[in-house]
C-alpha cells in the first residue's frame, strides 16, 4: 500500500507500507485518518472491491458515533469486518498489504481487553487503539490495559491518545494535565503512534462552533490549548490536527466552500506544527493526503540540511537560493520533511 496516484510525476516516490512497517513510517502514514462508525457493515466489501483504495487508515469508532445500545452490535460488526478481510486475504482476493491501517476507538476502560478476547487472532489485522478523553486521571489505567493486551499479541499494537476534555482546555489545569500525560507515556513511547486532538470537543465545552469560513485557530481559547499541546508533545510525537466539520455536499457538488475552508485550516495546521488530520467523510481524504506531499524545494533543502557536517558548516543557502538553511536549527524540520516524503512522495 502506498500513496502513488495516477498522472502524478513524483520527484520522490512514496514507499510501500503496511501495519507491520516501522513506527517511523506509520506515524506519518495516518495523516488522513477516516473515522467510521463501528456498526458500518459495508467497510470490508468496499476495501475488497478497491472502492476504498484511497483510504489508507481508518478508525472503527465505538464511542461518539454509536448510541449506548449499539456498542455490542458495533463490536460484533468489527469482528465481522476483520473476519471478512482475513478470508479475502486467505483466498487471495486481497493482498494483506492492501488492508488499510485499522484502529479501534474504544469507549471505556476495559474495552481493549474485551476486544482482544472477542477478536482472537483477528487482532493481528488491527494497527492499534484510539483512546478518547485521555487525561491525567485515566491515562495510567489505559496504559496498563494497553500493555497487558499488547504483550499477548503476536504483532505490535499502537496507541493513539486523544486529548479533548476539560482537563486540557481549562487553563488553570492544563499544563499539569499535559505534562503528567507526557511523563506517563514515556514508558510506552515506541507504541504511541500519534497524539490526536479533539477540536470539536473543545468547542462544545465552551459552546462555540467555527463556520465554514473560519479555522479552529480563530477561536482564541481553542488556539491556546492547541499551541500548548504542540509545545508539550510536538518534540517527541507526531501530533495530528483536529476534525474539519464540513464536507462535500452531495446535493451540490459544485459548492466548494467546504474544500476552501479545509485547505485554509490545513495550512494553519502545518504552520503550527500539526501533521495530518482526522477526517469524518471520504471526500476530505484526498485533500488531506495531497497536502502532505513534499515540494521538491523542501525535500532538496531537507536532504542538504541533514547532510551538512555540523562541525564545519553552520549555514548554507537553499537550493533555490532564496532562504537560509542552518544545520543546527532546521534539523528537526528536515527530518519531518524526509519522513513525509517517504510516505506521500515529493513533487
Amino acid at each position: 500500500m502506498n500513496y502513488i496516484e495516477q498522472n502524478t510525476d513524483y520527484a520522490v516516490k512514496p514507499i510501500e507500507f503496511s501495519k507491520n512497517s516501522s513506527k517511523e513510517i506509520l506515524q506519518y502514514a495516518v495523516g488522513g485518518l477516516l473515522y467510521m462508525p463501528a456498526n458500518n457493515t459495508k467497510i470490508a466489501a468496499k476495501i475488497i472491491s478497491r472502492e476504498y483504495a484511497f483510504v489508507k487508515s481508518m478508525v472503527l469508532d465505538l464511542e461518539d458515533s454509536l448510541g449506548d445500545e449499539l456498542v455490542g452490535f458495533g463490536m460484533t460488526c468489527i469482528r465481522d469486518t476483520l473476519s471478512t478481510l482475513a478470508d479475502a486475504v486467505s483466498s487471495e482476493r486481497l493482498h494483506f498489504e492492501d488492508i488499510p491501517l485499522i484502529f479501534i476507538r474504544v469507549r471505556d476502560f476495559g474495552q481493549m481487553h474485551d476486544i482482544f478476547e472477542q477478536l482472537g487472532e483477528l487482532i493481528n489485522l488491527v494497527t492499534g487503539f484510539n483512546i478518547p478523553k485521555f487525561d491525567k486521571y485515566n491515562c495510567d489505567k489505559y496504559i496498563d490495559e494497553f500493555n497487558a493486551v499488547n504483550t499477548k499479541c503476536s504483532s505490535k499494537l499502537y496507541m493513539m491518545p486523544i486529548i479533548e476534555n476539560k482537563s486540557a482546555l481549562y487553563q488553570q489545569y492544563r499544563m499539569d494535565n499535559l505534562v503528567y500525560i507526557y511523563d506517563s507515556l514515556k514508558g510506552i513511547a515506541d507504541n504511541v503512534l500519534n497524539m490526536r486532538v479533539g477540536g470539536t470537543d473543545f468547542c462544545n465545552i465552551i459552546g462555540v462552533r467555527r463556520g465554514i469560513k473560519d479555522t479552529i485557530y480563530d477561536i482564541g481559547a481553542i488556539s491556546s490549548v492547541l499551541s500548548d499541546i504542540i509545545n508539550v508533545f510536538g518534540r517527541s510525537y507526531v501530533v495530528s490536527g483536529p476534525v474539519w466539520e464540513f464536507f462535500e455536499n452531495k446535493n451540490d457538488k459544485s459548492d466548494k466552500a467546504w474544500e476552501v475552508g479545509l485547505r485554509r485550516e490545513i495550512y494553519r495546521d502545518h504552520l503550527n506544527g500539526f501533521i495530518g488530520k482526522t477526517c469524518i467523510h471520504p471526500s476530505q481524504l484526498p485533500i488531506v493526503q495531497q497536502s502532505l506531499k513534499v515540494s521538491a524545494h523542501d525535500y532538496n533543502d531537507a536532504v542538504n540540511i541533514l547532510g551538512m557536517n555540523k562541525s564545519t558548516i553552520g549555514v548554507k543557502g537553499s537550493v533555490q537560493g532564496n532562504r537560509m538553511n542552518e544545520a543546527k536549527t532546521h534539523g528537526a524540520w528536515a527530518e519531518k520533511i524526509i519522513g513525509l516524503a517517504s510516505v506521500y512522495g515529493g513533487v
